[in-house]
């Protein structure tokens, strides 16, 4: 035989060979594949991919939830609206309040204040703080008065007291201080024209939003809150405080992780708002700021902010 002829039938013998291999290979994983198939389902192993978690869905005109750690950094949680203009009602006691503890005219224990028929003749709360002309009390018990149990008598007789700015009446050098703070802090969105949040009687106009209201947005109160957590957090201990009597669909209604820690707090209704609340949560070295504006009741304020609270164990 020839060498031409040997390499011809060994090549010839690799080929039949080397075919015959990739035939088995491949007999074999169709068999592997076809038994695996053929198993029962409950036999098989597959990947479990979690679904998607639904959208919180908030009954609320506007509202924010945002979480900020110890340098300051924020965390958006949810937001809905959040620039959304809207009266505020009794959330407005929080800029009263700020006023107030920022003036050298008030000391808290030593300022007493005798209330006034127009103080006094303020849309009555539910529960407790509706004062009497002639009645007195200091600095001190207004503010307890008037963010615990949102008082309007109250907010209406510190106002009242303020030192008259440039001839106007002290009420209205009050709300004037007001504004400027807002406009201080850059709160773009959020004006007043009175120190309780009580919808006026008589339609104020505030060009150019042409809204009468003391109004603001979820993310304005916010960055309020932010303020006064850093530079006057007494406000909050204050609002925070379990008086004599209960404020119905209030703090104590709200169901907190075990561990968070209500670190500030405040509410507001009123026909026009609808039900507004703040809540502020600390938990580690993380805030948890929440705020809800224009829910359809004082209850739906509850249910509502729970929800927001409920994304903490989601």
């Amino acid at each position: 035989m020839t060498p031409r002829i040997k390499i011809f039938v060994i090549a010839l013998a690799a080929a039949m060979l080397f075919g015959w291999g990739v035939n088995i290979f491949q007999k074999n994983l169709e068999n592997y594949f076809t038994s695996q198939i053929s198993q029962p389902l409950q036999g098989l192993s597959f990947v479990k991919i979690p679904p998607p978690k639904p959208k919180l869905e908030l009954r609320a005109k506007a509202a924010i939830s945002v979480k900020i750690d110890n340098e300051g950094k924020e965390k958006v949680l949810f937001k809905e609206d959040d620039e959304q203009l809207l009266p505020i009602a009794s959330l407005t006691k929080l800029m009263t309040a700020l006023i107030v503890l920022e003036n050298e005219n008030y000391d808290l224990k030593n300022t007493w204040i005798t209330i006034s028929k127009n103080a006094a003749n303020q849309m009555n709360v539910p529960n407790y703080g509706n004062l009497n002309p002639g009645e007195k009390f200091n600095v001190e018990q207004l503010l307890d008065l008037m963010l615990v149990y949102s008082s309007n008598d109250a907010a209406w007789a510190l106002a009242e007291n303020f030192a008259p700015v440039v001839e106007q009446s002290s009420l209205r050098g009050f709300v004037k201080k007001m504004n400027q703070k807002a406009e201080e802090l850059g709160l773009e969105n959020t004006y007043f024209v009175n120190p309780t949040g009580l919808d006026p009687e008589n339609f104020y106009y505030h060009p150019p939003t042409r809204i009468y209201f003391n109004y603001s947005t979820a993310r304005d109160l916010l960055e309020l809150t932010r303020y006064i957590l850093k530079n006057q957090p007494l406000i909050f201990e204050i609002a925070l405080k379990k008086g004599p009597y209960p404020v119905k669909n209030g703090f104590s209604d709200l169901i907190l992780p075990e561990n968070q820690t209500a670190i500030g707090w405040k509410t507001g209704y009123t026909d026009e708002a609808g039900g507004c609340a703040l809540l502020v949560l600390r938990g580690g070295d993380e805030d948890v700021i929440n705020v809800i504006l224009g829910t359809e009741s004082q209850e739906a304020r509850i249910r509502e902010m729970q929800k927001l609270i409920n994304l903490l164990n989601s």
